[in-house]
């Protein structure tokens, strides 16, 4: 579509120009609606009713909307008007300035409490600051913690799954603790019976200890004399055998020491001679 739009204001019997708008090849579909504002300032003379121009044509066929508007009626003020409009002004001037005061009082206070407020903002930016680095710190330290936190709670579960396996394994261990301590009691009954045995044993084994160490002593001193006997039968013999040494030397000294040998002729002689 295209849309051209003009306005005219009378100005000294004539015609004139005030503003004009055209819009070309934009598309309108069906059963929308087209929406356009159009600012302008009237000239000084203006004085009538305003003309408005409007021009609509498409591209689907050469047929086009023309059609002229007589729009708002502008005239020049007139004395009363003017004073009708000064008194409205002067009201209005003065509620407005009684609002300035109001609003200059009321600013005042703004202001002060502005520059409190602001003295405030500073000090608690400073604060902020400061708060934000300690946060970012604790922040820190909050993740770190978690992270150890989170390895506590894995070695945590892995330490109650470890305790669930030793309360099962001391509640094994309890029933052999008391097939252990029955045992106990009936060991300890037996070693009641075993000590006085022992206790008996003992008196028996401390005489028949004494007894031994006499037999050993008196073993001691026969020994000792058995030994003193062998001495003296071992020097008995050396004795001996040196005599029978001696005498046997001496008979061999007695004798010859070579041999003769010589050829005799023998006779026999009669039974009555010899």
């Amino acid at each position: 579509m295209n849309f051209t739009i003009a306005i005219y204001a009378p100005v000294n019997s004539s015609w004139e120009e005030v503003r004009s708008q055209t819009i070309t090849e934009f598309e309108l579909p069906e059963n929308d609606t087209f929406t356009s504002k159009l600012g302008f300032t009237l000239p000084q003379q203006a004085n009538g009713t305003l003309q408005c121009f409007l021009n609509v044509s498409t591209d689907v066929n050469n047929d086009y909307l023309a059609a002229t508007l007589y729009t708002t009626h502008v005239s020049e003020l007139t004395f009363s008007e003017m004073q009708i409009l000064y008194d409205e002004m002067l009201a209005n001037y003065t509620a407005l300035q009684e609002d300035y005061a109001t609003l200059l009082n009321t600013h005042s206070g703004l202001l002060a409490n502005y520059s409190i407020l602001l003295n405030n903002y500073t000090a608690l930016l400073s604060e902020y600051d400061s708060l934000s680095d300690q946060y970012d710190t604790q922040l820190a330290k909050y993740q770190k913690l978690l992270g150890d936190y989170n390895n506590l709670l894995i070695d945590k579960n892995t330490l109650d799954d470890a305790y669930g396996s030793k309360i099962s394994e001391l509640i094994d261990l309890q029933a052999d603790y008391n097939a252990l301590n029955a045992t106990c009691y009936s060991l300890q009954g037996n070693f009641t019976n075993l000590q006085g045995n022992y206790t008996s044993l003992k008196t028996d084994y401390d005489a028949l200890n004494q007894a031994y160490n006499d037999l050993l002593a008196r073993s001691t001193r026969s020994e000792s004399a058995l030994d003193s006997d062998r001495i003296m039968m071992l020097i008995f013999i050396v004795a001996v055998a040196a005599l029978i040494a001696f005498i046997v030397y001496l008979k061999r000294k007695q004798q010859e020491p070579y041999v003769v040998i010589r050829k005799e002729t023998v006779s026999m002689k009669s039974e009555e001679e010899s």
